[in-house]
């Protein structure tokens, strides 16, 4: 139902070149995630806040303010999108495509810094006490927000796999801690109709503490691949497997892939049979170059060994890092 959802979306706002390995496309993906968000938050957050200013309630004052704060970080999205898309320059001959990886780490603070202050109002309500009024309309309302978030998270979820998008995973994320909120929020509404009036002050609390929970998990992903993390077992095997499937390659040794978000930088040594002519072997390494450009965006660098050189290596040895 999800995938048939996105699908329709992209249909209805997305035309022309359906490439997700372009730049172009991947924004215009970024986009669609993005005003989507902002539309169904800013609804959202209003809806909310009525009802947390009408009851009282400091968990579901909360929940709307981390509704709205959604709506900052889909545009940081946009923006991260719309500078990723700019093409290779002097200073950047691998593009902008890092950029997303910083947007992630953008909405991680955003969501981080809310997150904090969620505790401590909910801390100094939990000490100091107040009476909070729910009713069941109210409850329902909130539940009804946490299937609409839980939506898009799924959606966001699945536009940012069709585009390998950390940014957009990352604002999927964002809808489904809020998704969790709002279920929290639901209970605090209905314990309080029976006189349990703290219970809005903790679920607030295990509120704050799932946006802080998810806000490091976000910031420590794209913080990792900024800083160098080694590509995927799954990624290593994939170029391994293309290299190996080309007549002539015997083995594949120091694989490196340097990750610039939609691009990847690839550089690996490939040994042939020392036999081999010098044409042949560079015709050889031609066609490693273009069979893992066909599967992999990016720059592939191939380097020849002669067999009497490299009798040691192996793919065992392939994996350097990524970064």
């Amino acid at each position: 139902m999800i995938h048939r959802l996105t699908d329709w979306l992209l249909a209805l706002f997305i035309r022309g070149d359906d490439s997700t390995a372009d730049p172009a496309t991947r924004a215009r993906y970024g986009f669609l995630e993005g005003w989507v968000s902002i539309v169904t938050n800013l609804i959202l957050s209003a809806v909310k806040a009525f009802l947390g200013l009408s009851l009282n309630s400091v968990s579901l004052l909360a929940d709307a303010a981390h509704t709205f704060s959604d709506v900052l970080t889909s545009v940081v999205v946009i923006l991260g999108f719309h500078a990723a898309r700019r093409r290779p320059d002097k200073e950047h001959p691998y593009g902008h495509g890092r950029i997303e990886f910083v947007a992630t780490l953008i909405i991680a603070l955003l969501l981080g810094l809310v997150g904090l202050e969620f505790a401590r109002s909910s801390l100094e309500r939990l000490l100091h006490g107040s009476r909070v009024t729910g009713t069941t309309a109210a409850a329902l309302i909130m539940l009804a927000s946490g299937a609409v978030k839980e939506v898009m998270a799924r959606v966001s979820i699945d536009l940012g796999r069709r585009i390998q998008s950390g940014a957009l995973v990352a604002d999927a994320w964002h809808h489904r801690s809020d998704a969790l909120a709002s279920v929290l929020v639901a209970g605090a509404i209905v314990a309080a109709r029976y006189g349990f009036y703290s219970l809005d002050a903790v679920f607030g609390l295990l509120v704050s503490a799932l946006i802080v929970y998810t806000a490091w998990e976000l910031g420590r992903s794209a913080g990792s691949t900024l800083m160098g993390e080694a590509p995927t077992v799954g990624l290593v095997q994939e170029i391994i497997e293309l290299a190996k499937a080309v007549p002539g390659v015997l083995s594949v040794h120091d694989l490196a892939v340097h990750d610039y978000g939609n691009v990847k930088a690839v550089s690996l040594h490939i040994v042939v049979d020392e036999c081999l002519s010098f044409g042949h072997a560079h015709a050889i390494a031609a066609q490693v170059e273009s069979r893992i450009r066909e599967r992999i965006p990016g720059t592939v660098v191939v380097h020849v060994d002669p067999n009497n050189v490299s009798e040691d290596e192996d793919e065992e040895t392939a994996l350097t890092q990524l970064s």
